[in-house]
């Protein structure tokens, strides 16, 4: 594939992905609220499919890349990926000044929380779909992908969830919910050039994104699931999210 067609391909996957974020406040144009039972079933499943791209497809693709000694590499972007997010998360808790398009100020804190944090961890989401694209592999990028905007629909709900009784409308709440997903169309096309360019990088690149992505799961997603739907229902959801993704990797050829 081309340089173009790969970022025109990575851009137009990562715009998707984004755009999956509004299909979150969908329901609530014709329906008042979602339980938060069957809400935290959903990010369960999301934090699964996840976590299965992540670790089966992401880290195995990537220690096929660099066999053994060169293990090191993907452990190592491991390491940075979830140190990353996990520096980037506190910073967020610990500066309660920050605001963000008023939302503190209209909506309290826990608003402003939710939605400053989905758009904090899309960046490494998007960096996840470039270096899956970039790696030659557009089935390991679609794959990736999917596995994203899946995990961005309950997002939406989440964001929408928080955002209407604070007055904000389901249209609005559509419109921060896809804003909050842009820093993956922002990561994606850079990610892919840079695995294009700096091929040799690619192993530590792709382990990089799945200790984002496995950080983001384990200290976000699984915590809010087991306060919604209970500890009996969150992790045979979360089960559920990564049998559906080894069933979707097998079907393109993955795994």
């Amino acid at each position: 594939m081309e340089l173009y067609e790969l970022l025109i391909t990575t851009f137009v996957a990562a715009l998707l992905t984004d755009l999956a974020t509004g299909l979150g406040a969908v329901p609530f144009f014709f329906v008042r609220d979602l339980s938060a039972k069957l809400e935290g079933a959903f990010t369960a499943a999301a934090g699964g499919m996840m976590i299965a791209a992540s670790l089966i497809q992401l880290v195995g693709e990537a220690l096929d890349r660099a066999p053994g000694h060169r293990a090191w590499e993907v452990a190592l972007g491991i390491t940075l990926g979830a140190a990353f997010f996990g520096a980037a998360t506190r910073w967020l808790h610990t500066n309660e000044d920050f605001d963000f398009l008023g939302l503190r100020k209209k909506g309290g804190s826990a608003a402003l929380l939710i939605v400053v944090a989905m758009t904090l961890h899309s960046l490494p989401e998007g960096i996840a779909v470039g270096v899956g694209y970039g790696s030659s592999d557009t089935k390991l990028g679609f794959a990736v992908a999917l596995a994203i905007a899946i995990h961005n629909i309950p997002e939406g709900v989440a964001i929408t969830l928080a955002l209407r009784p604070k007055g904000v409308s389901t249209l609005g709440c559509m419109g921060f919910a896809i804003l909050t997903s842009v820093p993956q169309v922002i990561g994606a096309v850079p990610a892919a050039w840079a695995v294009w360019i700096f091929e040799p990088m690619l192993p530590a690149g792709m382990g990089f994104a799945a200790g984002a992505m496995t950080y983001l799961v384990v200290a976000e997603l699984l915590p809010e699931a087991t306060d919604r739907a209970g500890k009996h229902l969150t992790p045979l959801a979360f089960i559920v999210g990564i049998v559906l993704m080894m069933l979707m990797g097998v079907a393109v050829g993955l795994g």
